[in-house]
């Protein structure tokens, strides 16, 4: 199958306006590829690779000017953008340095600034380049995870689009995309999955060239699919995401998801175009093949439920995924839900929905769902206890949904109200729901220990929103509903603790405590005692005392150069600066290596007399490293 070009839809002079820009015309491999799901965004280019070493030369794709530099610790690193006549953009990220005249221009600049860090927008007759001209040298600076060129190419809106539709031969593709599982949802408290509410995953064998679930699926209601899938390339092990996805069910379209072209707000959608919460619990990446509320991206062609299939009959059907690559290799999916109105209440099933082994209950699309062991009777008949919910100062009975291998499953529908504990058989259990927080206006909610206020869209969808304060002696805990919601903005929090770590107020701030126990700096402004702070992560949080220094660890001390390794343990770096006979000296940082090192304005003048090394952590310990050149 021929590439798909676009020339026409953004005006090109020819099918090779564009320019490879690592060894054009040489075969080439990817490291990653366009819309990519990454942990946090969807990723804009694609990624060259260039043998795993920096150095590589960089070429302009096509005649344009530097129109914007940017110089960052993470992200994009060094970055380069090229405006085209064509009005699109150029963008080369993570070099390892510039040409020279590039060089020069930025480091002027830095030098007047005194700062590592710059952003710099040049005019049109400032840096022209030509097609084909070397820029720059590949290279790992800022967030990369090794040597590689990000490249983009950006339409005249700064939207990215995939740059591999623009035909260039040196990348090879004849390989499929891979299918790991899929998965099914039920997307409303009636709906059943095998007789169950929840989310299941199936299992995939090859048979007659295409991925089939072995067994029917029974499915009553409205259900969502998921699929775990994604692309492979020639003469690489490296895996990318998957261009284009279609559901049918009978021979009808319900969703198509075509990713060609987003904007970069957008990007955060990756948490609600891929499952988040299976991310979040077992690391691994499922994306949907219907459109979740909140999600604003704008790949897809959907049913009239948004991709949702609602089946409400007792017959047969065909659901077939197709998965595209750009190259037009495809793979296919096909699997049978079979129509069951009438369900058993007692289930015995290979598949058991209990998202968590130990949490009894568990919130999905607005419904509460509550696991209880059941008893048999002498008969062998399972006892039906009633469970208690208790809210809104009152009592409210319901009946289990079904029972299934030995456990009642309980569905509360939480638009109905919020129970704050349910009492099953004796057994009180307090769920820590505190309120519902709607998703598309600013919402604050006020606790004795803590206050948490939510902007405009800074949720994906409604949030039943789950909190706690825990107080032990030496020990506090502030629980902000769990790490398995994403949010699109920064919540605002506020604490109000109950005692505080020893140590100096202005060294106490907040950190965040991650799945392995390990501390996250987040900050905080004290007024009074009680401290605020912003972040765009739910989780637990505690107060920590931060009083050590950074270490400051001289590696070359010479007339040509100066490089230290600077690291610091708790609340991590926040900025250093370095000065050799009272004037300021640019050093770079890359702080996957720890490492600062020189950059001389003048490398013909070598350095002399005293040199001082400053190192600032974030709650402002200093370190400060001095020693004498002599001339």
């Amino acid at each position: 199958m021929a590439i798909p070009v676009l020339f026409a839809s953004v005006g090109f002079e020819s099918d090779n306006y564009y320019l490879f820009p690592i060894k054009p015309g040489e075969r080439n491999y990817l490291s990653g590829n366009y819309c990519e799901l990454r942990s946090s965004h969807l990723h804009a280019g694609i990624d060259i690779k260039v043998g795993g070493v920096v150095g590589a030369p960089v070429h302009a794709t096509a005649d344009g000017y530097i129109n914007r530099i940017k110089i960052s610790y993470g992200g994009y690193g060094n970055a380069l953008y090229i405006q085209h006549p064509n009005g699109t953009v150029s963008t080369y990220a993570h070099l390892h340095e510039f040409n020279d005249l590039i060089q020069q221009y930025v480091k002027k600049a830095q030098y007047k600034k005194k700062s590592f860090t710059i952003e710099l927008f040049p005019q049109k007759g400032e840096l022209a380049v030509k097609r084909g001209e070397v820029i720059g040298k590949a290279g790992n600076s800022g967030s990369s995870g090794g040597p590689h060129l990000h490249f983009e190419i950006r339409d005249a809106n700064q939207r990215p689009m995939d740059p591999l539709q623009f035909g260039f031969k040196e990348i090879i593709d004849r390989v499929p995309p891979y299918v790991r599982r899929i998965a099914l949802t039920t997307m409303d408290e009636n709906a059943r999955i095998n007789g169950q509410f929840g989310r299941f995953e199936f299992s995939l064998k090859e048979q007659n060239g295409k991925y089939v679930v072995s067994e029917p699926i029974d499915v009553r209601g409205t259900i969502g699919v998921e699929v775990a899938a994604f692309d492979k390339a020639t003469g690489v092990r490296n895996v990318y995401g998957v261009k284009e996805t279609e559901l049918s069910l009978d021979g009808e379209r319900q969703f198509l998801c075509l990713m060609d072209k987003f904007a970069f707000s957008q990007a955060k959608n990756i948490h609600v175009h891929a499952n988040y919460e299976e991310r979040y619990r077992q690391n691994r990446t499922f994306f949907r093949l219907y459109v979740a509320d909140g999600n604003t991206l704008p790949f897809y062609k959907t049913n009239s439920q948004k991709g949702r299939i609602t089946i409400n009959d007792n017959q047969s059907h065909l659901a077939q995924i197709k998965l595209s690559d750009i190259y037009g290799n495809t793979s296919r999916v096909e699997f049978t839900l079979q129509g069951q109105p009438q369900s058993s209440e007692q289930l015995k099933v290979r598949y058991f929905n209990k998202p968590y082994s130990n949490q009894n209950f568990h919130v999905r699309e607005n419904v509460l769902q509550v696991f209880a062991p059941v008893k048999k009777s002498p008969e062998g008949i399972y006892e039906r206890k009633l469970a208690k919910f208790y809210a809104e100062r009152s009592t409210l009975e319901e009946p289990p949904a079904y029972v299934v291998n030995d456990v009642a499953v309980y569905l509360w529908y939480l638009n109905r109200c919020i129970p704050d504990s349910v009492d099953i058989c004796g057994e009180v259990s307090t769920l820590g729901i505190k309120v519902r927080v709607p998703s598309k206006s600013a919402f604050s909610f006020y606790q004795p220990r803590m206050n948490v206020t939510f902007p405009k869209s800074a949720l994906f969808d409604t949030l039943f929103l789950q909190m706690n304060h825990e107080h032990e002696a030496g020990k506090e805990l502030f629980c902000i509903h769990k790490n398995n919601v994403p949010l699109r903005q920064n919540m605002q929090v506020l604490l109000k603790p109950r005692q505080f770590p020893e140590g100096p107020r202005d060294k106490m701030s907040v950190y965040r405590i991650d799945s392995k126990g390990d501390l996250g700096y987040e900050g905080g402004t004290w007024k009074g005692d009680n401290i605020s702070f912003r972040t765009r992560t739910f989780g637990d949080f505690k107060l920590q005392v931060d009083t050590i220094a950074p270490v400051i660890t001289p590696l070359s001390i010479s007339p040509s150069r100066l490089r230290f390794k600077i690291k610091d343990a708790i609340s991590g770096i926040r900025e250093y600066e370095a000065y050799v006979d009272g004037e300021w000296l640019l050093m770079h940082y890359d702080y996957k290596r720890e490492l600062i090192w020189s950059d001389r304005m003048d490398k013909s003048k070598p350095l002399k007399g005293e040199v001082k090394v400053k190192v600032r952590d974030m709650v402002g310990n200093e370190n400060v490293f001095t020693t004498t050149i002599e001339s």
